[in-house]
């Protein structure tokens, strides 16, 4: 069996988004002939944390924890000292790319370590945080394995990248562009990084860089069709609410709703579960349309929680993401009402046969596809017909499958090159 070293800072009993990507890669490679050894943080200081993840490792697969320094505690003692914006001064002049920099020694430590007592084929980073990729690119250098670097999100590409100063944005970029050049393949999890790096990395992206998306697994497959509550149209969103992504057009559109509709409104149940930023939460209750906010959840408890939801809510106000949870939604096979831009997210939905959809910057597109999402439930026709086989491409063994291929290519061209 081939060996890579996996080096993620999101794992479990981490939580959140951002783990999953990793934690079922490494779920399924044993099953593809790869081994991974997960060289990952120790830390507990995280907004979500989930044990029972754990459960999902082979038993086979070594983790390395490495420690590290965690400005956090930096930040509580300057602020209580009065001195919280000297903190974010030394955050973005020294900790770059992020405040995971203190991570980088132990973590190289730890690599350097392993990859000395044992052989190893292949290392493969993750980010964000760019960290990872620091880390992959040094051990890459010093040991001469050959090195994938996979991108979740974007970074200095991102239309909300939130650096001003041109010295950090001109280093960061750098630093992203040295991890592409260095890399022997780039993955990332959808098509919209690729087109912002197109004029940038043209060549290489004709050969080395390739869309694996996230996806789902067999714990987020309803095992049985739920049963319709007839008083209430039950309407689900997970996930986080930060900054521009905010459900304020939506709640906009159901106060509008309710103005001229408040039979209708009294029939509609709509919950929220996962991290909301608390100024979001504010405006949110403001609205008093009854918005039921729930803190997050482990991921073995979310779909219960969603069980007997009629509806899942996406909204997104534009295209720079493609949220793991789209698969997640997907899986579940349950009408999804998508508040989204045309983007890559609205055609996988489109051939999912699953969605319902709405311009978000538009509060009448919003306000009358609900009408219309009510209209059918209310008359027991809120049904879809799921495109099972297109929706299973996105099962987390078959995207695991994928990025095997390219590790196995990566190897080859690599003994071809010796």
């Amino acid at each position: 069996m081939k060996r890579v070293l996996f080096i993620a800072y999101h794992f479990p009993p981490l939580a959140g988004g951002g783990t999953f990507r990793s934690l079922k890669f490494v779920k399924y490679l044993p099953e593809f002939g790869w081994l991974p050894t997960v060289l990952t943080t120790n830390t507990k200081n995280y907004w979500a944390y989930d044990e029972s993840l754990l459960d999902e490792i082979p038993k086979e697969v070594k983790i390395i924890r490495a420690s590290e320094f965690d400005p956090f505690y930096l930040q509580i003692m300057l602020s209580k000292i009065g001195l919280g914006k000297l903190y974010q001064k030394i955050k973005d002049r020294f900790f770059i790319p992020d405040e995971k920099i203190g991570w980088i020694p132990f973590a190289y430590h730890k690599g350097v370590k392993e990859l000395t007592t044992r052989k190893y084929d292949l290392i493969f980073s993750t980010s964000p945080t760019p960290c990872a990729h620091i880390i992959a690119l040094k051990l890459n250098k010093r040991f001469g394995i050959p090195w994938i670097c996979d991108f979740r999100d974007f970074w200095t590409r991102h239309p909300y990248y939130k650096y001003k100063n041109q010295k950090r944005e001109s280093k960061e970029t750098k630093l992203e562009d040295s991890f592409i050049y260095n890399a022997d393949r780039t993955t990332c999890a959808f098509n919209s990084i690729i087109q912002k790096w197109s004029s940038n990395f043209i060549k290489l992206i004709e050969r080395n860089i390739h869309v694996i998306y996230n996806g789902f697994d067999d714990d987020q497959t309803p095992k049985e069709k739920s049963k319709k509550d007839s008083l209430y149209l039950t309407i689900t969103y997970t996930g986080s609410f930060y900054g521009a992504y905010n459900p304020y057009h939506f709640l906009e559109a159901l106060k509008q709703l309710k103005d001229g509709n408040e039979e209708i409104i009294d029939r509609i149940r709509i919950q929220f579960i996962g991290n909301i930023e608390e100024n979001i939460k504010i405006r949110v209750n403001e609205y008093k349309l009854g918005i039921i906010i729930k803190t997050f959840i482990p991921q073995s408890d979310l779909l219960a929680e969603i069980e007997y939801t009629d509806l899942l809510l996406l909204i997104m106000p534009d295209n720079s993401q493609l949220p793991g949870k789209v698969f997640s939604y997907m899986a579940i096979y349950k009408p999804i009402f998508a508040i989204i831009p045309d983007s890559e997210i609205k055609t996988i939905l489109k051939k999912s046969n699953l969605g319902f959809f709405a311009d978000p910057s538009s509060l009448n597109s919003i306000k009358n596809e609900l009408l219309r999402i009510y209209n059918l439930w209310n008359n027991n026709k809120l049904q879809v017909n799921p495109n099972f086989d297109y929706i299973q491409q996105f099962h987390r063994r078959n995207l695991t499958k994928q990025l095997v291929s390219v590790f196995n290519t990566v190897v080859s061209n690599n003994k071809t090159k010796k």
